[in-house]
């Protein structure tokens, strides 16, 4: 097989014939590398250009030491070079398919004596260069067959903390690397490098997080992309990473929480006493006026500080960016910024980091074996399980929104007296959950599910797989500080096998238990009203329990109804 360039751009190529052939690539570097410097247009030398391949040429004794400036490039940093380079990683979002994994990007450290804020130090991010008007469907259809261009960005990083953390309310993770000062010196000249250059955006596997660790593993020991996938998820990359060594060392130096808006919200709102809460509600009930603002005068210091910033937190959590200033929000908060600012000062706020942070939860894909009891005319079966990703309400951590299931390819086979039958195949799974921890206006736990696979009609048959959409929408509570529940309203199109109907409707409801943070518990129940079927009515019940046994496995004990009663047992590997 030919070598070809993962780059489409030919600027990025100096030989006309660069990107399938190597050799003469080098070659036609080396020679337009040693020509003389334009004094008008230093930016235009090869060595402005590319200079991490210069800095390759150097350190092998091809090429002399630069003697010329490259205005555009030395001022790219802002006049500020890094001292050291992070991957972050935002968490997952529900609100849109190309998100749904999560994002990573490199971030530029500058010197902190030169720069007033990290929100001013530079990143570099990957993505696919989407059309308007394109909608999700065609999105994930168009990404996974490579039918978008891509390409480098970069923008200082506020704007990713804003985008990120305040709009679509994700989570941020940092993890600075552990490089010499030469390293980062090449990775940052690497990376001005591919600012522009078009590239063929695929989904599943080359995509930013594939991008973002192929541009560090320029690096003689670097090797963060999973290998033998089919897919990169950025949370893999992230775990690949964080576990690497590098010269020895551990590569990666340090792990920073980046809280999101709603995030800080719920932990301030939590740690408010029940008085404080009410008047929070008050104030916010009655869009903050000065009287209701003024009863939080009846709580203690601390906790008075606590209620203003849990109001802040709230309007600017429930706030849209393009809101006008005269929105009744912005108003709100700014009523109770000037509050603020009759109080005494507040000592800084501190927020908690989770006990783990990404690169230490489960892997995304999943594998599991075990054994079913039936209690119908079936034999007990043997069960082979795979998932290719990501996690599901029992499974999720921080790196996953919480209460949520993010399923593709999962696929189950029941084993009995000698016979395979596929049991189920989902395509799909998303199911997106807000608890609504504060039940305040606006944060009123808004949930959905989503579906598309093949499953058996009930637990009392073998032979009746039938290709099914689902479809649901509902509102979900934080009931107690370890239990959330929601119920739904939706239904279903499928196949017309044994005269069970193509669709129905339905009425569902969940709760979700974590007893300890290995033990969580899951109950579901749902009422199906069939359209055109044999069947008037029927009822679905599942129990089901997992306990962790550690980051790489779990055991799985479920009982479910559904015209027949099964029981079943696993053990779980997450890869």
């Amino acid at each position: 097989m030919g070598l070809r360039s993962a780059v489409k751009a030919p600027t990025f190529f100096l030989a006309a014939n660069g990107r399938t052939q190597p050799a003469e690539e080098l070659a036609a570097t080396l020679a337009a590398m040693r020509q003389p410097v334009d004094p008008s247009a230093p930016d235009a030398h090869p060595q402005c250009v590319f200079p991490a391949r210069a800095i390759y040429l150097r350190k092998r004794g091809l090429l002399p030491a630069r003697t010329f400036a490259c205005p555009a490039f030395d001022a790219w940093m802002f006049d500020a070079p890094p001292e050291s380079i992070s991957i972050i990683l935002a968490t997952g979002y529900l609100g849109n398919p190309a998100s749904y994994y999560g994002h990573t990007l490199l971030k530029f450290n500058s010197l902190d004596s030169v720069k007033t804020s990290d929100l001013l130090d530079v990143t570099v991010n990957y993505g696919a260069i989407i059309p308007k008007g394109t909608g999700p469907i065609e999105y994930m259809a168009r990404g996974a067959l490579g039918g978008f261009d891509a390409g480098f960005s970069h923008i200082q990083y506020y704007f990713h903390d804003h985008n990120y953390g305040d709009v679509e309310l994700r989570d941020l993770w940092e993890y600075e690397l552990n490089l010499s000062d030469d390293e980062v010196a090449y990775v940052t000249a690497h990376a001005w490098e591919l600012l522009g250059k078009q590239y063929t955006y695929y989904f599943f596997r080359r995509n930013c997080a594939y991008r973002m660790a192929e541009a560090l593993e320029i690096l003689d020991d670097v090797k963060i992309i999973p290998p033998r996938r089919p897919w990169t998820v950025p949370q893999a990359v992230v775990k690949r990473t964080h576990a690497s060594t590098h010269n020895n060392e551990p590569l990666v130096t340090s792990v920073t929480y980046h809280p999101s808006r709603q995030t800080q919200f719920y932990q301030r709102y939590g740690t408010l006493a029940q008085q404080a809460r009410r008047l929070v509600r008050d104030v916010v009930m009655s869009s903050a006026t000065p009287t209701s603002i003024r009863t939080l005068n009846t709580l203690d210091k601390d906790q008075r500080q606590n209620a203003i910033e849990a109001l802040l937190d709230y309007y600017r959590f429930r706030t849209p960016k393009n809101a006008a200033p005269d929105d009744a929000r912005n108003v709100a908060y700014r009523a109770v910024l000037a509050y603020q600012f009759t109080q005494p000062a507040a000592a800084d706020r501190v927020f908690v980091t989770p006990a783990n942070h990404p690169a230490q939860d489960a892997s995304p894909g999943y594998f599991s074996v075990g054994y079913a009891n039936n209690d119908s005319a079936l034999d007990d079966s043997a069960l082979v399980r795979v998932r290719a990703a990501y996690y599901d309400a029992l499974d999720s951590s921080v790196s996953h929104v919480a209460n949520s299931e993010l399923s593709m390819g999962d696929v189950t086979l029941a084993v009995r007296d000698g016979d395979i039958d596929v049991r189920e195949v989902q395509l799909f799974r998303v199911e997106a959950v807000n608890g609504a921890l504060s039940g305040l206006p606006g944060d009123n736990g808004k949930s959905w599910r989503l579906a598309l696979g093949a499953t058996n009609q009930d637990l009392a048959c073998d032979d009746c797989r039938v290709v099914r959409f689902e479809a649901d929408i509902g509102r979900s509570m934080q009931l107690s500080n370890s239990i959330t529940g929601g119920l739904y309203i939706g239904g279903a199109l499928q196949e017309n096998r044994r005269d069970q109907g193509n669709g129905f409707g339905r009425v569902s409801g969940y709760v979700n238990m974590t007893v300890t943070p290995q033990l969580r518990l899951r109950a579901t129940y749902e009422h199906r009203m069939h359209i055109d079927s044999r069947l008037k009515a029927e009822d679905v019940a599942a129990l089901t329990a997992r306990w962790a046994l550690s980051r790489h496995y779990d055991v799985r004990l479920s009982a479910r109804r559904h015209v027949a009663d099964e029981l079943e047992l696993t053990l779980g590997y997450y890869w």
